[in-house]
């Protein structure tokens, strides 16, 4: 059974495609820097215009170990189309600024000024998480447990929306699973990596701690998030939650300026773009605890196939305990032996270097008995002669005559112009007509055929596409002969041909 591709969302594919944030070779962290100033000098008061990101750029930012040269406007313009367009990371709006003039003097003029976005800061913010990852991600029970606390209390039906609690407590729960989940997968991959070197090492101790430890905490913890499935799904597939999610974001204690001014457009905005993310971020959730095929194939973080591989560890730390318990040795005899080896090891005789040897190549009796290495002696080979042959012009093949002789086709459509065309681009058929070719009179009654179509797309005698075909019903029927036939082929009217 084939296994299902996780989907690539648009939005997400425009981001990795402009990853390299600004797609220039020559200037390769420039996307990076362009965020990294409207980042930290967003503050200030003099206004982020094109003249201003290049002159910071070039003064504070550009690559020195890399030899990178000053980029220059237009080079940046296109790194700023793939950061605000593409990446979604930054904005541009045309704005009036004072702008100082050689003199001193300032005068009005309208510019872009740009801004970094709430997706270019957490951005930023995310590329230094990544980096800390190793440290950060953990798999603990406390915070599954906070998780099934929040799923708890969000499937309430008293839920306000007053102020920005439900907003941020449905925040805290998407983080809260999007650790665990973090946390879980690397539990995945450690045990699987720990499984398989126990395996080989026989380590049985450490195989029973890692059984129990899996058996006690991880496989429960796991059932505490598979019994929020219902609350999940019913918040996911309920009709008003998303709605009162992206209300409460908007609540009395939220200190967008929007909600300050009142803009209407922009509150309507930001409250459709919230809630498209919170019925984006319910219908992941849904999707992990599903225990459908389709559902654990296209999830990127289906707990059933977490789980199951945690469940394969398991089998592969039991089995390896099992073989340990199930082994016995003697430690007396194993001892004597040892004593006894070490009596004579003077006169044992190790070869430190033994010549070269392929048993299969000689004549022996069992060519894998490899104790016979030391007298078999050496391999060796006869080198033959070949002569290496050289072509020449004189090699070559002779090159054909261009010459063609007349193809029937091409007799066909000298047949087909004489008869039928009357210009160029415009043909008539209104009386009996004999043909020498069979092809000719065969594209004749095909393009009859065309008088009861609106589209011509499929007719296109002798390879020309044709515009249009039209019946004329005043002709009577209409005989086509060809020579060396017995028989007629008879058109109930004529028609007029038209091509493009």
């Amino acid at each position: 059974m084939g296994v299902m591709a996780v989907s690539l969302a648009k939005p997400l594919k425009d981001l990795l495609l402009a990853s390299n944030l600004g797609l220039n070779k020559n200037h390769p962290l420039a996307g990076w820097n362009i965020l990294t100033i409207l980042y930290h000098d967003g503050s200030n008061r003099e206004p982020i215009t094109l003249d201003y990101l290049t002159q910071r750029y070039n003064a504070e930012y550009l690559d020195s170990d890399n030899d990178e040269q000053p980029i220059s406007d237009n080079v940046l313009k296109a790194v700023l189309t793939v950061l605000s367009d593409q990446a979604k990371l930054i904005e541009a709006a045309s704005r009036k600024i004072r702008a100082r003039t050689q003199n001193g003097a300032y005068h009005v003029r309208t510019s872009y000024v740009y801004r970094i976005t709430s997706s270019g800061i957490e951005y930023v913010k995310m590329m230094q998480r990544v980096l800390d990852a190793e440290s950060t991600i953990t798999a603990n029970t406390n915070r599954i447990q906070e998780y099934c606390d929040l799923v708890v209390k969000l499937s309430k039906a008293d839920i306000s929306t007053r102020d920005t609690a439900l907003f941020n407590d449905f925040q805290n729960m998407v983080s809260a699973y999007d650790d665990v989940m973090n946390g879980m997968h690397k539990l995945d991959d450690d045990l699987n990596e720990l499984a398989n070197d126990i395996a080989f090492n026989h380590g049985g101790a450490a195989a029973k701690h890692l059984q129990s430890m899996v058996y006690d905490k991880a496989i429960p913890a796991f059932n505490m998030m598979l019994t929020q499935g219902p609350r999940i799904k019913a918040m996911a597939y309920g009709d008003s939650f998303a709605d009162h999610v992206a209300r409460s974001q908007q609540g009395s204690d939220d200190l967008d300026t929007a909600s300050a001014v009142q803009d209407k457009a922009k509150l309507l905005t930001r409250f459709n773009r919230t809630k498209d993310y919170v019925n984006r971020q319910l219908a992941k959730l849904a999707l992990s605890v599903d225990p459908s095929t389709s559902a654990i194939d296209s999830s990127l973080d289906s707990l059933y196939l977490v789980f199951q591989t945690i469940l394969e560890a398991v089998q592969v730390l039991s089995q390896e305990y099992e073989h340990v318990r199930s082994q016995a040795v003697d430690v007396k005899a194993l001892t004597a032996q040892i004593d006894q080896l070490l009596t004579r090891y003077q006169t044992l005789t190790v070869y430190t270097n033994l010549p070269r040897h392929l048993p299969a190549d000689r004549d022996t009796e069992d060519p894998e008995d490899l104790l016979d290495a030391s007298t078999m002696g050496p391999v060796t080979y006869t080198p033959t002669v070949t002569t290496r042959e050289v072509a020449t012009a004189a090699d070559n093949p002779k090159i054909a005559e261009d010459h063609y002789q007349d193809t029937a086709e091409q007799a066909a459509l000298a047949e087909f112009q004489q008869l039928v065309m009357q210009t160029a681009d415009h043909g008539v058929v209104d009386a009996d007509l004999n043909f020498e070719t069979t092809a000719a009179r065969d594209e004749v009654l095909r393009l009859y055929a065309a008088t009861g179509y609106s589209s011509y797309a499929s007719f296109a005698p002798f390879g020309r596409p044709v515009r249009q075909v039209t019946a004329l019903t005043d002709t009577g029927p209409i005989a086509l002969h060809c020579q060396n036939e017995t028989f007629k082929a008879i058109l109930p009217s004529g028609f007029t041909i038209d091509f493009v």
